[in-house]
Formats: structure tokens, sequence, C-alpha cells
């Protein structure tokens, strides 16, 4: 594993729009959003004011819990990952999300990027009040297995897959969030 530099972690911007769709087109393929609910169809702006409306608890979709989107970059400000944070649970998060989603853009993997992001959202819900955070990972999914434990996760639960059938068991971590004295 490489190493990773000094990361710039925070909210969307209007000069990210090129990035951050570039970065959500090439994780598709991976099945994953990049860009949580952002649609082609919206308008930067709009999809932007969305994301920090819904941290500050605003407009939050019924079924849906106050959440925020934090994009990282490296020295060179290429978009490296991005963080989400939910700042509480509800049921279906109890399952499968938790607390705290991240992804890597795959050129950027294992250097320490995720595991950043991580220690980065972390803290953001310890601010909030959080006193343990949940992650959840497929129980395949070797890289994040690695990162959760590498921040401190312990392994809570095995649950087996039922939104896709076939798929892999979800693994469910918690994480204490109350910094070292």
């Amino acid at each position: 594993m490489i190493t990773s530099e000094p990361l710039e972690i925070r909210e969307l911007a209007s000069q990210d729009e090129q990035q951050a769709v570039d970065a959500h087109n090439l994780m598709l393929v991976e099945d994953f959003e990049f860009l949580p609910t952002w649609s082609a169809d919206e308008h930067w702006e709009d999809y932007i004011y969305r994301m920090k409306a819904g941290r500050r608890g605003e407009h939050v979709p019924p079924g849906w819990v106050r959440s925020a989107l934090f994009v990282a970059f490296d020295q060179a400000g290429e978009l490296v990952g991005r963080v989400s944070v939910r700042y509480e649970l509800n049921d279906s998060l109890l399952q499968f999300g938790g607390h705290i989603g991240y992804g890597v853009v795959p050129e950027f993997r294992r250097r320490g990027i995720a595991a950043e992001l991580c220690r980065f959202a972390l803290n953001e819900v310890r601010v909030a009040g959080v006193d343990q955070a949940l992650l959840t990972c497929d129980s395949t999914n070797e890289g994040s297995k690695a990162t959760i434990k590498k921040c401190g996760g312990v392994l809570d639960a095995e649950l087996p897959e039922v939104a896709h059938s076939g798929g892999p068991s979800t693994l469910r971590f918690w994480i204490p969030t109350a910094t070292e004295s």
C-alpha cells in the first residue's frame, strides 16, 4: 500500500461538476453511485443545494435521515474519493449502509485514501454526538474490510444478502468515535 498525501476533504462545489460526474460514471461500472441520488437530468447547482440542505437536516425525504456528502482531492487537485455521512440511523441503515459510506476512484485505491475518508467521517459523526458508528460492507470486499478494521471496526454480525439474490452477505462493524485521551 502507498500512503496517501494530505487530502482536501470538503463539500461539493460548483467547480467539481466535471470531475465528480466523471467519477460517478466510471464507478457505475462497479454498481457504485459516487454521487448518491444524482441524476444527469438535475442541474449541478440544484444537486449541491440538496446535499447541503441534507446536511442541515432540511428537505430530507420521508424514510431518509440527515446526511452529508464530502469529496476528497489530492495535492494536484484530482478528485480521488468521496464519503457519505449519515448522522442517525433508520431501520434500513441499521441493516445496510450504516453511518458512513465511502468510495475511492479506482486509480487512487490502495493509497490509504479510504482510511483517511473514514477517519474524517468518524470525526464528523462524533461531533454530531454519535458515540459508535456503524459501517457495513460486502463480505467479499477485502479492501473495505481492511479499511474498517484499520479504523477500529469490530465485527458485530454477518447478514445474509437479501437485496440482491445470490449476492454476498453484508458485514456490520461498529467503531467507537471517542478520541483517545
